[in-house]
C-alpha cells in the first residue's frame, strides 16, 4: 500500500448508539463495527485495524481455528450483503461491506480476522491479570462454530 493510500476511521454517534466506520483509501466505507459494548474495545480495536491497514501489515492468522468466523453472502439470503465477522457469542460484530467483488471482500475479511486474532493475543499477553479487562482472555477459550 502506497503512503498516499490511507484508510480512515469515522466514529458515528446516531443518538446514544456508537458505530465505527473504517473507509478505504478511495473514501468508501468498508468495515463497520457494531454498537460499543461499553468496554471501549471497539475504539482500541478499530484504531489498531486502521494502523495495521495503513502500514500494509499482512499477517498470518495466529489462531485460525477459534475465536472468529466469516459469514459471506453465499451462506444466506440476507438483504444487506456483507461479510460478517463475529466472535462465537456475537458480542463483537464487524461488517465488510459488499463491493461486488466477493474475492476482494473475502480477502479483506480474512486479513481483518487475522489482525483481530493477533490483537487479542497481543492484548492478552500485555495484561497478565485476566480479570483486568475480562474481554480478551475470554476470546481465547477453544470454541468452534460452523
Amino acid at each position: 500500500m502506497s503512503p498516499s493510500s490511507h484508510w480512515t476511521l469515522f466514529i458515528a454517534r446516531p443518538g446514544r448508539d456508537r458505530q465505527h466506520v473504517i473507509r478505504d483509501p478511495q473514501g468508501e466505507p468498508r468495515i463497520i463495527f457494531g454498537e460499543d459494548d461499553g468496554k471501549k474495545i471497539n475504539d482500541r480495536l478499530a484504531g489498531y485495524l486502521v494502523e495495521s491497514l495503513n502500514a500494509g501489515l499482512d499477517i498470518e492468522d495466529p489462531n485460525p481455528e477459534e475465536g472468529w468466523f466469516l459469514d459471506s453472502p453465499e451462506d444466506s439470503d440476507e438483504q444487506d450483503p456483507a461479510i460478517l465477522i463475529c466472535d462465537p457469542d456475537f458480542e463483537t460484530r464487524l461488517e465488510i461491506l459488499d463491493t461486488g467483488n466477493i474475492e476482494e471482500d473475502q480477502a479483506l475479511g480474512r486479513k481483518v480476522v487475522a489482525l483481530i486474532n493477533t490483537y487479542f493475543i497481543q492484548t492478552e499477553a500485555s495484561h497478565l491479570r485476566p480479570s483486568s479487562a475480562g474481554f480478551p482472555s475470554e476470546r481465547q477459550q477453544p470454541r468452534s462454530k460452523r
